[in-house]
């Protein structure tokens, strides 16, 4: 398998992976929780690297996951006992935690081999080469996190398949999903740990800082033409394969890094369609 064909590839099943996620994550508002859990995860990552040595370890994954569920949890309560106002655990909290992780990756954990350029836009050109590839015999299968990003998608979709209906009453109406007796918290607790696992796989392809653009600008764009809940994640499956051709393109052609081109482009694409939804309306 070709480097182009490889990149093209990982930057669109992680932008598929990223985005299916993330129209619940907006349509419940919580779009900046995933801006906090990228920067939760990075010390459990650096850590968990450490102990592991790869970032594909299951090891790492759980670390980071629990970490910085872990994190988040403990925000919330102080925000809900009131030791918190508002949304201030987002500008406190959350860079302190992550402030703690870029330390331990330059100082007690500096060879561990996760770089600030990782941190920020993640390797996605790197893992696109063969060295980082699914050999089995002759054949390549592509990028070792092309398969963990689909794996993830998948479990993802198995959850929905699972558990859709419930988040979905919980999601417009939490209050009336309790009392006819649906199990809105452990589906809500689960959720959350597909979504910092979500955050915690794509980490090494995106970045911890764009995997929040990945996850939320192609869903954001959905909502505002899609009509119902099914057409949101068709429209977001779309728009995420859109984003991913046209940056992937740009970046190839123009020699850019992937992963931010492929973010600027999807933040391009969400004014576009604010704006001729807005003037639509006029």
């Amino acid at each position: 398998m070709s480097f182009a064909v490889s990149l093209f590839l990982l930057s669109l099943v992680t932008a598929e992976a990223c985005a299916i996620p993330g129209v619940f994550i907006v349509l419940r508002g919580q779009s900046m929780l995933i801006d906090a859990l990228s920067h939760a995860v990075l010390p459990g990552i650096v850590i968990g690297v450490a102990l592991t040595g790869s970032l594909h370890s299951p090891v790492m994954t759980l670390t980071a996951t629990g970490l910085g569920l872990i994190v988040v949890w403990v925000s919330h309560e102080l925000r809900s006992r009131g030791l918190l106002i508002g949304d201030a655990d987002q500008g406190i909290i959350f860079p302190a935690i992550f402030a703690i992780g870029v330390l331990l990756l330059s100082t007690v954990f500096a060879g561990v081999g996760v770089s600030g350029e990782t941190v920020l836009a993640g390797d996605l050109n790197l893992l696109a080469l063969s060295t980082n590839h699914v050999i089995v015999g002759s054949l390549d299968l592509g990028p070792i996190d092309m398969w963990i990003q689909l794996a993830m998608l998948a479990v993802f979709s198995a959850f929905l398949a699972v558990a859709g209906r419930v988040l979905t009453a919980s999601t417009f109406d939490r209050a009336h999903a309790q009392s006819i007796g649906f199990p809105v918290r452990r589906v809500e607790v689960i959720f959350m740990v597909l979504i910092a696992a979500t955050v915690v796989t794509a980490f090494s392809v995106a970045g911890s800082i764009l995997v929040v653009a990945f996850m939320i600008c192609p869903a954001a764009t959905a909502v505002l033409i899609a009509p119902t809940l099914s057409a949101a994640f068709s429209w977001t499956a779309l728009i995420a394969a859109v984003n991913s051709a046209a940056g992937f393109g740009l970046s190839y052609s123009l020699e850019l890094a992937t992963a931010p081109t492929l973010a600027v482009v999807s933040g391009v694409t969400f004014l576009l369609v604010l704006a001729t939804t807005a003037a639509l309306k006029r």
